[in-house]
């Protein structure tokens, strides 16, 4: 019985092991590209939070303007009521700036309804 709790533990640490290697390069194992940044509008039955998504593309783009940068970023469309990632590298910002401007955009949007944001994750991810 402790030989299998044992295995089960060590099986456990190596998988958690491999997804960290792999996050930390950037790809999931599906071989699939993280961003930095994914903000995903999402319906329930009615349509995506439109004023939200005009306060993100309004907030990207002063944000480009003032800093002088222009942000990698890709919009994937992925449902039927206008369902959409944007998907934000921040490679052009140092990891500072990175974290300065993810903590404007969870601001900006912490009351928007039908809303997501992930750091580090997979651009629409299969949904």
């Amino acid at each position: 019985m402790k030989e299998t709790k044992y295995f089960v533990l060590s099986l456990a640490l190596f998988l958690s092991l491999a997804g960290f290697t792999s996050f930390a390069h950037g790809q999931t194992q599906t071989g699939k590209q993280t961003a930095r940044l994914v903000v995903s509008f999402y319906s329930i039955c009615c349509g995506i939070n439109q004023k939200a998504q005009a306060e993100l593309d309004k907030f990207i783009r002063r944000y480009e303007k003032t800093k002088h940068k222009q942000l990698a970023k890709t919009a994937v469309s992925w449902g039927r009521e206008g369902e959409i990632d944007y998907c934000l590298k921040l490679s052009e910002l140092s990891p500072r700036e990175q974290k300065r401007f993810i903590s404007q955009v969870r601001l900006l949007l912490k009351k928007s309804k039908l809303v997501r944001i992930n750091e580090n994750a997979v651009c629409q991810s299969g949904r």
